[in-house]
């Protein structure tokens, strides 16, 4: 989905007053990501801006189901990893600025994953490109999932810092989420989709289309039945775990961070002192042998 249809032109609502987000109203609603310049980033203001427009959507009357997209080649790059190279000196000895209270705090499941998964209405998400560490949770919050074929998640974060994803394992099994988190490889969408944990692989051109042609059927249908059925389902999932480990899994981010791996210390000390490039080669060159590559998914 690098290139963008005619929708998003001045008419949309929220071009002013959402600076990472375009927020386009009505009965299927489009929430979308529009920070292709610093490859989508979900940070602190994109965190509350989707919140906002999740809680404008759900109170809607006229709204029944949401679609969220991206702009750019890549869906989203996960946290910002190079604003919190600057938060941490990661060096034996030195004074950090973020300690467990303050990682705890940056964490928090009610900032972003609580709101997406509570929200009553149906939601669907269209993926191009990259999706990479906490964007892997972002997708899997959401209801109906669609992937171009070009399209992967990548967890090679988890080899140096926080990016645990305990909840995957209720999409896509536990044996598939043991393998993304402890090995770091990126998976691509057919793969994702033969193990169960998306709806559909599509051409990267039709992304779009397919998010809304879903979006779009699911609204022909009376509101009350689509927020009930989700209810039920979420009902479910959530007596399997589920908002138990969405909050686990922010309490394992902030003990990794806390913990602060050798492997860590050194990743973030190269990445400020000599820059990204450096840091995600040094973290990601021994796995080149076998195979990985940083940029597409490759088998394992």
């Amino acid at each position: 989905m690098g290139k963008r249809s005619q929708s998003l032109g001045g008419e949309a609502l929220g071009m002013e007053e959402y600076k990472t987000i375009i927020y386009e109203p009505g009965p299927v609603t489009r929430i979308i990501h529009n920070q292709p310049d610093k490859r989508n980033v979900m940070g602190a203001e994109f965190e509350r801006e989707f919140v906002d427009a999740l809680n404008r959507f759900d109170k809607d009357r006229e709204a029944k189901v949401a679609v969220t997209l991206a702009t750019g080649k890549h869906f989203t790059a996960g946290h910002d990893i190079a604003f919190l190279s600057t938060k941490q000196d990661w060096k034996p000895g030195k004074k950090i600025e973020w300690d467990e209270s303050r990682w705890r705090s940056v964490n928090d499941a009610r900032r972003l994953d609580n709101p997406l998964w509570e929200v009553s209405k149906p939601i669907v998400v269209g993926v191009q490109g990259a999706v990479i560490g906490a964007g892997v949770t972002f997708i899997m919050l959401h209801d109906i999932v669609v992937m171009g074929e070009n399209a992967f998640f990548s967890t090679a974060i988890s080899r140096t810092s926080g990016a645990f994803g305990g909840l995957w394992q209720l999409w896509m099994g536990y044996r598939k989420a043991f393998e993304m988190l402890c090995t770091g490889w990126n998976v691509s969408a057919q793969e994702l989709f033969r193990v169960g944990a998306i709806n559909k692989v599509v051409p990267d051109d039709q992304i779009e289309s397919q998010a809304m042609r879903y979006a779009e059927i699911m609204a022909l249908m009376p509101l009350e039945n689509l927020k009930l059925a989700k209810q039920s389902l979420k009902f479910g999932m959530n007596m399997m775990g589920a908002r138990e480990q969405i909050w686990h899994n922010q309490e394992t981010n902030t003990l990794i961070h806390c913990a602060s791996t050798e492997e860590e210390k050194q990743f973030y000390t190269i990445m400020k002192e000599q820059g990204m490039k450096e840091a995600l080669e040094f973290r990601d060159k021994p796995f080149e042998k076998y195979g990985f590559k940083r940029n597409k998914a490759t088998d394992l």
